[in-house]
């Protein structure tokens, strides 16, 4: 598909969300402009991934499918849980006096959702919204780590290790050690190795099942009086609290070890 065709199947997913009775195929076309032969094609690929739905009648017409219902339910969901989750944000953020990132896995990157800048921050890191690597963050690793080998194996074979400062992990093979160490502790760091000056260290969060769906980690400079262990004690505890909110109840201290 086309950049074009991707534009103009979300111009008529959009059209029909705004839609309380669906729409006809004559009246997509006439409401978007799109060629009635291309916007036909566009409505049967939509029909085919359960993002639109047809309704029989004197004319056929299309309304929002189930997937889409779905996606959209995931966001919302996604939404809940950072509003939900900021006041433990915030607080990690206090303890700690730095910045407390909470991002979501997207793929082979994450995404930030939130985060929490003490006052008088000394660097400013990502905004909300942004992407970031799973290989050299603390927040990815974090994640990366309590995959299971059916979802990690192919997600690191997608990986393009890219260097960022002189201790950026450059290849899959000292990444999987990475990640044993990782869950032997239960916590993430990130050494300086996207930026040369910051240090961050990262837990993992855990939905109703157990899967590993989001991370918690906190950005400072770089020190070496830096008490790495308290502080993974820290973001290990508030990523256990995130992960209740989103229904984790596995027994133990902290479903990632340490």
């Amino acid at each position: 598909m086309t950049k074009r065709s991707v534009v103009r199947a979300v111009d008529i997913l959009t059209l029909l969300s705004e839609s309380k009775t669906g729409l006809t195929l004559k009246e997509i076309v006439n409401e978007t402009a799109i060629p009635k032969t291309t916007a036909y094609e566009i409505v049967q690929m939509l029909l085919e991934k359960s993002m639109i739905q047809s309704v029989e009648g004197r004319q056929i017409r299309y309304q929002v499918g189930v997937q889409a219902f779905v996606i959209g339910n995931r966001f919302l969901r996604n939404m809940d849980f950072v509003s939900r989750a900021r006041p433990i944000i915030d607080e990690t953020s206090t303890l700690l006096n730095m910045t407390v990132f909470l991002a979501l896995l997207d793929g082979n990157q994450i995404i930030y959702l939130y985060k929490k800048e003490p006052q008088n921050v000394p660097i400013h890191t990502a905004s909300i919204g942004n992407r970031g690597d799973v290989y050299c963050t603390a927040l990815g690793k974090a994640i990366l780590s309590q995959l299971p080998e059916n979802q990690i194996s192919p997600l690191l074979d997608s990986l393009e290790f890219r260097r960022r400062t002189k201790r950026t992990i450059m290849n899959k093979e000292d990444l999987i050690i990475d990640l044993e160490a990782i869950r032997q502790r239960g916590y993430s760091l990130d050494d300086r190795e996207v930026l040369d000056f910051v240090f961050c260290v990262g837990a993992p969060v855990f939905d109703h099942s157990g899967s590993a769906v989001a991370g918690i980690s906190a950005a400072g400079l770089y020190s070496d009086h830096r008490d790495v262990n308290k502080e993974g004690e820290i973001l290990m505890d508030a990523g256990l609290r995130l992960s209740r909110l989103l229904g984790f109840d596995k027994p133990g201290d902290h479903p990632a070890g340490g």
